[in-house]
Formats: C-alpha cells, sequence, structure tokens
C-alpha cells in the first residue's frame, strides 16, 4: 500500500500539578493538575483545536488523561488512555526535590544519566516501554496525525531515541514547559524529523 502523507506525531506533557510547582520528582505517583494546569489544557486546547488531529492518546495518569480530555473536548476525540505512556516510576524518589534526593541519596547524584532506584523501573525497561508504545501508534496509524499526551522524562527519551542521541545519556534539551507541544514528522521512507520542541506559547512561555 503506497503511503500518500506524512506521519505525524504530536508529544505533549501534561498541564502543571503543586508538585510541578514544588518541583518535586513525580515518577507514577498520581497527582492531579492544580489550577494552573487545568488553564493550560483549555489554552492548549484552544490552540490545537485547527490542527488535522485524528487520534489522541493519553497516560492513563490523571494529570496527563485531564489534559488529554479538555484537548479532547475541543477536538472532538475521545483520548484512548493507555499505560505504556505513563511517567516512569521512580520508587523511592517521588514526592522529593532535588535537593531532598541529593542530602537522603546521595549515590545516585550522577550528572546527565538517568538514575537508577532499588524500588523503581530500570532505565532499560522504561526506555523499551517509550519505544514499544511509539511504535505501535507509529505502525497503527501511519499516514496519519496523533497526538499523544505523556509526562516529561517519558517524553525526553522518546525524542532522544528518535534523534538517535547516545543512550542513558539525559536529554540535552529541555522539556519543562507544562503542555508543552514537541511535533515529529515522519516522511513517507520512514526519515522522523523533529520539527517543533516543547513549544508554549499558547502560555505565553
Amino acid at each position: 500500500m503506497e503511503i500518500k502523507r506524512n506521519t505525524e506525531i504530536i508529544l505533549i506533557r501534561h498541564g502543571q500539578t503543586d508538585w510541578n510547582l514544588q518541583k518535586r520528582w513525580q515518577g507514577d505517583t498520581d497527582t492531579p493538575l492544580n489550577a494552573t494546569g487545568k488553564a493550560q489544557a483549555r489554552a492548549l486546547a484552544a490552540r490545537l483545536v485547527s490542527w488535522p488531529i485524528e487520534n489522541l492518546y493519553s497516560s492513563d495518569l490523571q494529570r496527563a488523561a485531564d489534559t488529554a480530555a479538555t484537548l479532547g473536548d475541543s477536538l472532538g476525540l475521545e483520548p484512548i488512555l493507555d499505560a505504556g505512556w505513563r511517567e516512569r516510576d521512580l520508587g523511592e524518589l517521588e514526592g522529593l526535590t532535588k535537593e531532598e534526593i541529593g542530602e537522603k541519596f546521595p549515590h545516585l547524584t550522577l550528572p546527565r544519566q538517568f538514575v537508577e532506584t532499588r524500588d523503581g523501573e530500570p532505565y532499560i525497561v522504561f526506555k523499551k516501554r517509550m519505544v514499544d508504545v511509539y511504535s505501535r501508534i507509529m505502525a497503527k496509524h501511519t499516514g496519519q496525525t496523533t497526538a499523544v499526551v505523556s509526562h516529561s522524562a517519558a517524553l525526553r527519551v522518546l525524542i532522544s531515541h528518535i534523534l538517535e542521541l547516545p543512550d542513558r545519556i539525559y536529554a540535552p534539551f529541555s522539556l519543562g514547559g507544562n503542555t508543552g507541544v514537541s511535533r515529529v514528522v515522519i516522511d513517507r521512507e520512514g526519515r522522523a524529523q523533529l520539527t517543533l520542541l516543547n513549544d508554549t506559547s499558547h502560555i505565553g512561555g
């Protein structure tokens, strides 16, 4: 079957939570959007309403799912919740700030690398999960535009994979903006290009 158009995937970070404000590592702790996060989701929906998005997926954690629900209302799409898009389980580090982690677990301060914890999701498992869920969407929705609402570290790992950056090195770019939009375009020969990264212009960022 001939593919007549490019495939696009729109990767979106969830809206703000109180833990984001407090700079606490969330992992797969199921934290809700705060009032600012809900407003960011509405601004995101207003921005993307005219985009030709045909499919909508989301992590099943509520901060992502609720962001996706607001976007879905605007697009007329029901988000498909998939645990594969969850943030990495950080085990004993969840709920702590970077400073608290440095004090309690000084052996984990490894610059520019993803840390491993005794009770969290191993990096190799995390990366495979992200690549697998991305590959499933690419296979199912070839030639279409698909939006996904996920999480900062999850999207950093995936985008690093797409850009073929060195493995295990923490990506040299920021996804710090809540509801930041990144876009990947895959041409008919299967070549992927990142055409937008962490764009938060809809919230003035």
